[in-house]
């Protein structure tokens, strides 16, 4: 019951458009992504897949990056990033060799989520030098790497997958960012179907 309650809300603020920050300084931005305004770092959230996520053994994101004005340039690392799952369990990003050996089952999630970009220009505009590094690279693939520096010049983006054993459940997610003076910790949900 307060599972559906809790979707219910969130569902309508996702259709009144932007939502109050929470305590995390995220915002609901539309049904499939959410805005992350902290103190270190902005970054952006897709989930278009999230519906048919559920249950599944997989859950794939898109994901921006920037720095706030006046606190980077800073690195972030692919071990400083995991997701929390509505459980507790912390899922570590898949390594490279693990997303290309099983990108033919998420070969449309990633598609579909890395359509919806980029978003993250809409609220933090003047991001303008290419940044061509990321963690996660489809096949044949383009270079990835395990590091990544951030500055508030540019948006850093790509996907991100993780492995969930047992399945993916719904309710609410948290994509967690380990910096070093903060963490950005990223509340989106997984929802079932009407």
């Amino acid at each position: 019951m307060v599972l559906a309650v809790a979707l219910v809300a969130v569902g309508a603020c996702a259709s009144s458009g932007w939502t109050p920050p929470d305590e995390t300084g995220t915002r609901v931005t539309s049904r499939w992504s959410v805005f992350h305004d902290g103190p270190q770092i902005a970054a952006t959230v897709v989930h278009p897949s999230a519906e048919r996520s559920v249950g599944e053994e997989w859950i794939v994101l898109a994901v921006e990056l920037t720095a706030q004005q006046g606190s980077g340039p800073f690195v972030v690392r692919r071990s400083d990033i995991t997701i929390r799952t509505p459980d507790g369990r912390r899922l570590a990003v898949l390594s490279q060799d693990e997303f290309r050996g099983t990108y033919p089952r998420f070969q449309i999630p990633v598609e579909r989520a890395l359509s919806y970009l980029p978003l993250l220009d809409r609220y933090k505009p003047g991001r303008d030098v290419p940044c061509n590094r990321w963690f996660l690279a489809p096949p044949p693939g383009m270079l990835t790497f395990d590091e990544i520096p951030i500055s508030s010049s540019q948006i850093c983006s790509g996907p991100l997958a993780f492995e969930v054993p047992g399945g993916a459940q719904p309710g609410r997610w948290r994509l967690i960012i380990e910096l070093e003076e903060s963490r950005a910790d990223i509340p989106f949900l997984l929802e079932l179907s009407d």
